[in-house]
């Protein structure tokens, strides 16, 4: 039995699957090809890698911080603006009006604390004169008395001023001492003398004799405020 050869084409697989599209005929079997369109972005170039930074380099824009390992800088000191010339000069001014106006209320204050110093110092010193004079003056009145009534004439006489006074008299040595022994003979010889002061200049003695009892007023120049001064006049011996 012969096999028909178209039979034997027939009974084998299908040369497509059965999805494949099957072109008809009279139609195009492809889509026609779209235009080639040339591309319009293109990539960003390539940035060219720098090298490293050295060590502790800070580009401009960074905070200023002192790289590891080193100290950073000092405080910068601010910058003083620039003053006006006219402002200078004002306060040149004011600077030497202030330091005139010191100056002179410490000259004030030097001239009115020395004239007080010289105010209190003349109250001492005359407060003082006035001490040391009364003292002066009654040991002076009775180194006088204590003289005559040892009948040493001469050293009574010394006591006296220059220009003393004796009973209203001006007398030489010679006449002090034969009105002294006048005297002691008449009364006696002085037993003793008390002495009361009326003030630094003015002093009354009392003197006790054999027959006399009497007061005699010494008196030492009221203009003189020597230490040294004399007695300048007796009203009687």
């Amino acid at each position: 039995m012969q096999t028909d050869p178209q039979q034997g084409q027939q009974s084998g697989p299908p040369p497509f699957p059965p999805s494949w599209p099957v072109p008809v005929p009279g139609s195009q079997p492809w889509p026609p090809a779209q235009p080639i369109v040339p591309p319009t972005w293109f990539p960003p170039p390539a940035t060219p890698v720098s090298p490293p930074p050295p060590p502790g380099f800070l580009p401009p824009g960074s905070p200023q911080f002192p790289p590891y390992g080193y100290g950073g800088p000092g405080p910068v000191a601010p910058v003083a603006p620039a003053v006006p010339r006219a402002s200078r000069r004002h306060t040149w001014l004011v600077a030497l009006a202030i330091s005139f106006f010191v100056v002179a209320s410490l000259v004030s204050c030097g001239v009115l604390l020395f004239l007080s110093f010289q105010q209190a110092r003349q109250y001492l010193s005359l407060s003082t004169s006035s001490g040391s004079l009364s003292i002066t003056h009654h040991v002076l009145v009775e180194d006088y008395y204590t003289a005559l009534q040892d009948q040493n004439y001469q050293l009574a006489y010394s006591l006296l001023a220059s220009n003393a006074t004796v009973k209203g008299q001006h007398l030489d040595l010679n006449g002090y001492v034969q009105l002294a022994r006048a005297q002691d003979e008449r009364f006696g010889k002085i037993g003793s003398f008390s002495i009361q002061e009326v003030d630094p200049n003015h002093f009354t003695v009392t003197v006790w004799r054999d027959q006399a009892i009497y007061d005699v007023h010494v008196t030492f120049a009221a203009e003189s405020l020597s230490l040294f001064d004399g007695i300048s006049s007796v009203d009687g011996i």
